[in-house]
């Protein structure tokens, strides 16, 4: 069967775990911010249809409202009819087109004195004019750019007033009156008007008519010409026709050609200024709304007239969500607005649709509205980037269809309020989710760090040889809480350990003394016998018994050396000397000892190995070393020992041929009561020679190390010191 290692997972990473878990609040949040969107829909689509009745409501059996005199774009008049835009700004008279803005486009150009034809003789670039009408609110507008290679102004000392280049309107009201007004300047400028008789000569009251303004400025190829005419003048109900006078010449000032406006230059003939209906704009005036567009149809699905617009949602506030939110969710709301406009769908700011001067809506719903039905309907803007919501519905008047009312709104005001809902629960959830994540992760930090305190000072209370050092902990042994009560187990465990462990500590002096005088005893008699009785000597017996004796008191000692040596080694004084000349003297007096095997020693004998340490216990480690070497090495072989130095240390390897050391025992060859069996030996082998020697190697600060090297196989152990410098004194 396989096992495998379970995965590792932390406290922090669990806890991360759950403050991740606390993301589905503002997720189920989106998802029903997200459905809420259609029910708002819907409601807008029911506003929608209600404003359309209530509209439609008060314009029932009103015929005059949808009459032709009413007046409607261009196609309920004739090709001479004067067609007035619907400004969106007041105009400046200034003669600059700057202000008049996309009307400007609408411009018409005449080039002759026949009008609506251009004849061979015709020179645009000697006299012809572009012009155009707008109106906003009370007032008509008319801008005229005039081509003319010779501008003739008025001179003041003449009396009449046809002798210049000059504009002529003439008015006929609803009862077919007509007026004529005349529109000439000395200077450029400020021009003045005159309410003229029919030969055009002479002004009928001598004074200027100051109800109608204009302004004259010269420009490179002629002259601009922009006049403001109150509707009560020119309205929906009256006929308008305008001439452009030339003259060329200043001494004669004979008029050279006029360019009119209206097929009959004799005015019998002139054309309808066409306007919305003013009855229509009037009624609805009170229900013009930014957010919305009222269409009012005829039966030919004409446009008579439209108010309101569209809203971008751009600006759209929401009290509720803004202006009585805390400062430091506002704060934080506009440091993450880059952020949400990345990841929400705004709406859009701008967008194309049906432009307000429309003459028809051919939209397939009113087929089923005009039939006396009505009609909601969603559909994308011209240009695709907003969805319009369009409720229609018909206008009657004496059991007939006049008309159909249109209510248009976009669904921008409904994304924009998801938009901040969205933004504003966004907000708070991550502000909560911040404030619980900090708290959650001070919480586990906290936690971690007083278990990882309490390991820590766990791990220092026991030493790497299994002794107890500290009897106590005190991480978390006040506090009162689940690891608090850990902690004193803990310590209440350390402590009966530590009594544990200083009663086996004490045991080999206690094993020595109860040991000594028996063995003593027993030793004696054995001498005592062999004097007696000489003839045993020989005996198999006696010289085991003799040799057991032997062993017993060599494991006491032993024994008694391990347990006293680190207490020893804490009060020996450190002196400096050289390690090379130590080894070498050492060496050669064990070469004396062990004669039936070789040591060889490997060095440069100029070399000096300064360490700083105890004499007498690197003596007592090169003993162990090399009793170790010669009790499991090869008869055979010589123990090779070989010194170097290695950057800042000095290393000894021991080196002798014999069997390696099983893997298994490699990480554990130094810690005590850890031995290899060896058959036949001589000697009690308690695991305390290499455990002796890794004691004096740490209190030099040195390191110990043992390997199976080579082949034919054989063990090599390596010790290394750092070597003395004064520099680190």
């Amino acid at each position: 069967m396989k096992w495998y290692k379970p995965m590792y997972i932390t406290i922090r990473s669990k806890l991360l775990l759950v403050i991740l878990a606390l993301l589905l609040i503002p997720w189920m949040g989106y998802h029903y911010v997200r459905e809420m969107k259609s029910f708002l829909l819907q409601g807008q689509e029911d506003v929608l249809l209600l404003t359309a009745r209530a509209v439609a409501t008060v314009l029932h059996g009103r015929d005059k409202l949808f009459s032709k005199e009413t007046g409607v774009p261009k196609l309920l008049g004739d090709q001479t009819s004067l067609y007035a835009y619907p400004l969106t700004n007041l105009i400046v008279l200034d003669g600059k087109m700057a202000d008049w803005g996309k009307a400007m486009t609408k411009a018409q150009r005449y080039v002759d004195d026949a009008p609506l034809q251009c004849t061979a003789a015709a020179d645009p670039d000697n006299f012809s004019f572009y012009h155009i009408l707008g109106y906003y609110k009370r007032y008509i507008y008319a801008f005229f750019e005039v081509t003319d290679d010779q501008v003739v102004l008025r001179d003041p000392a003449l009396l009449r007033l046809d002798n210049s280049d000059q504009i002529r309107l003439i008015v006929e009201d609803s009862g077919g009156t007509l007026r004529r007004y005349l529109l000439v300047a000395r200077k450029p400028g400020r021009m003045s008007v005159y309410l003229m008789d029919k030969s055009w000569k002479y002004s009928i009251t001598g004074e200027p008519f100051y109800d109608i303004a204009a302004v004259l400025i010269r420009t490179q190829n002629g002259y601009t010409v922009e006049a403001r005419i109150p509707r009560y003048i020119i309205n929906a109900y009256s006929k308008a026709a305008f001439r452009v006078v030339d003259v060329d010449d200043r001494k004669n000032r004979k008029i050279v050609r006029e360019i009119t406006t209206s097929p009959d230059p004799t005015g019998q003939h002139m054309g309808r200024v066409l306007l919305h209906s003013p009855e229509i704009s009037n009624i609805l005036i009170g229900l013009n709304r930014p957010s919305a567009r009222i269409w009012i149809l005829d039966k030919q699905q004409r446009v008579r007239a439209v108010v309101g617009g569209f809203s971008s949602g751009a600006s759209l506030k929401i009290p509720l969500l803004e202006d009585q939110q805390p400062w430091l969710v506002r704060w934080f709301g506009k440091l993450m607005t880059p952020l949400y406009h990345l990841i929400l769908n705004s709406p859009p700011v701008d967008f194309k649709d049906i432009p307000e001067e429309s003459e028809f809506r051919r939209d397939p719903v009113f087929t089923d509205v005009l039939a006396g039905k009505t009609r909601v309907q969603r559909r994308p803007s011209v240009d695709g980037k907003a969805l319009i919501l369009m409720a229609a519905h018909p206008v009657w008047s004496g059991g007939k269809v006049m008309g159909a009312v249109i209510v248009e709104q976009s669904s921008n005001d409904v994304l924009a309020l998801q938009e901040k809902t969205l933004e504003n629960m966004t907000t708070f959830s991550l502000l909560v989710f911040l404030f619980l994540a900090t708290v959650l992760l001070m919480f586990a930090w906290r936690l971690t760090m007083r278990i990882a305190k309490m390991r820590n000072e766990t791990e220092k209370a026991i030493s790497p040889e299994g002794r107890v050092v500290q009897s106590a902990l005190s991480t978390n042994i006040l506090v009162r809480d689940e690891l608090g009560d850990l902690s004193r187990s803990i310590s209440n465990m350390l402590g009966r350990l530590s009594q544990y462990t200083q009663y086996l500590e004490s045991m080999p002096d206690t094993l020595a003394h109860e040991l000594n005088n028996p063995l003593n005893v027993v030793h004696s008699s054995l001498e005592n016998l062999l004097k007696e009785h000489a003839d045993i000597g020989t005996s198999k017996y006696l010289k085991r018994a003799q040799n057991g004796v032997t062993r017993l008191k060599s494991i006491l000692v032993r024994l008694t050396e391990a347990m006293n040596l680190e207490e020893a080694i804490q009060n020996e004084d450190l002196e400096v000397f050289d390690l090379a000349s130590l080894v070498k003297s050492y060496l050669d007096g064990y070469r004396l000892t062990l004669q039936n095997r070789s040591i060889t020693l490997q060095i440069n004998d100029e070399l000096r190995l300064p360490i700083e340490g105890s004499p007498d216990h690197i003596a007592q480690m090169l003993d162990k070393l090399i009793d170790n070497a010669a009790e499991f090495g090869s008869e055979h072989e010589p123990i090779v020992v070989r010194m170097e130095q290695q950057e800042a240390w000095v290393c000894l390897h021991f080196i002798n041929q014999g069997s390696p050391i099983p893997e298994d025992l490699l990480e554990h060859i130094f810690e005590p009561m850890i031995s290899i069996s060896r058959p036949n030996a001589l000697h009690a082998h308690l695991g305390l020679g290499l455990y002796i020697v890794k004691l004096i190697v740490n209190h030099h600060h040195g390191t110990v190390q043992a390997k199976n090297v080579g082949d034919p196989p054989h063990v090599e152990i390596l010790v290394r010191f750092p070597v003395f410098s004064s520099l680190t004194v």
